[in-house]
């Protein structure tokens, strides 16, 4: 038995791979699939959709798909490519019985496969493919965010077959200026008490970002002596059911630090969205968890903006 899946660890921040980052790693490993004669791609479906297409465009080849299904069965996905030579791909080998058993069926066609995945993890794969790049760290692709969300680790946990309905978008959510209007700082210091009596007599905002209340958590960079206070509003205003993080007490409140919280938790609670109301935030957490989609609200517009940084 292989070790257990690494993105089962909730702590894990994962290395994420993206469009750009996947494009250049596949760049990497071409000139050696080219110089092996490939007369088509073939992609596992459905990871190896995206860097298939790639590799198929950037070498000018045709391009064809194939399903791998649990049990086994390996089945083409539309018309089988003429060609006998295939660049095998998919976008990493984990365990990679995947790969093995496509490759031993297209061998059954009289095909001669060369494999290439984007990564792979030398840790687990009881397979290497021919062309690929070792990593050991956790790492997580823009078309696999699905695969953190709580419903899809429990189903992996459990050996589930694959169900994309466990992969719907889980969102993480600020609470002020997202839920209710945010106070502005002065407010707090010119009197504490006042400031948190006023805010929790605050009437929700009219509108909010979607999402779906069974897929979603709370997480507020307020301290975790306000946990109850805030639960009793999120309560009055409907939103009871909601999960609700705060802000350990050993955290300063200054942005980077908030930021960095949120960040963790939001990644922990296998988030694949995070909307958060103020700019500065929404730039600190894109930067700190780019396999997040960070949404920045604009309560007073009623909608967001997909924030990008690095850094």
């Amino acid at each position: 038995m292989p070790p257990a899946w690494k993105g089962l660890d909730t702590g894990r921040m994962p290395h994420f791979i993206g469009y750009d980052q996947a494009e250049r790693m596949l760049n990497a490993l071409l000139d050696r699939a080219s110089a092996w004669g490939p007369e088509a791609v073939a992609g596992i479906a459905r990871g190896g959709l995206v860097p298939a297409s790639m590799v198929a465009s950037l070498l000018a080849l045709p391009l064809a798909m194939l399903s791998v299904a649990r049990g086994g069965a390996v089945s083409w996905l539309g018309p089988a490519p003429a060609g006998r030579r295939l660049l095998l791909i998919d976008d990493a080998c984990s365990t990679g019985e995947t790969m093995l058993t496509a490759r031993a069926a297209l061998a059954a066609e009289g095909r001669a496969c060369l494999t290439v995945t984007i990564a792979y993890d030398p840790e687990r794969s009881a397979y290497v493919p021919d062309l690929s790049h070792p990593m050991t760290e956790l790492f997580r692709f823009p078309w696999e965010r699905g695969e953190a969300t709580p419903t899809s680790r429990a189903a992996r946990a459990a050996g589930a077959p694959p169900d994309r309905g466990v992969e719907a978008p889980f969102f993480g959510l600020d609470l002020d200026g997202v839920f209710l209007p945010d106070l502005p700082a002065a407010a707090y210091a010119a009197g504490l008490e006042a400031a948190l009596a006023a805010r929790g007599a605050l009437d929700p905002l009219p509108h909010l970002p979607g999402f779906d209340p069974t897929r979603a958590v709370v997480i507020t960079g307020r301290p975790e002596s306000d946990r109850a206070m805030t639960a009793a509003w999120l309560a009055r205003c409907g939103h009871g059911g909601l999960p609700l993080e705060c802000r350990p007490a050993d955290l300063a409140h200054d942005p980077a630090t908030v930021a960095e919280y949120k960040a963790r938790a939001a990644t922990r609670w296998g988030c694949t969205h995070f909307v958060e109301s103020d700019a500065e935030q929404a730039v600190r957490i894109a930067a700190a968890a780019p396999h997040l989609v960070v949404l920045w609200w604009i309560a007073s517009e009623r909608r967001s903006v997909v924030v990008g940084a690095a850094g």
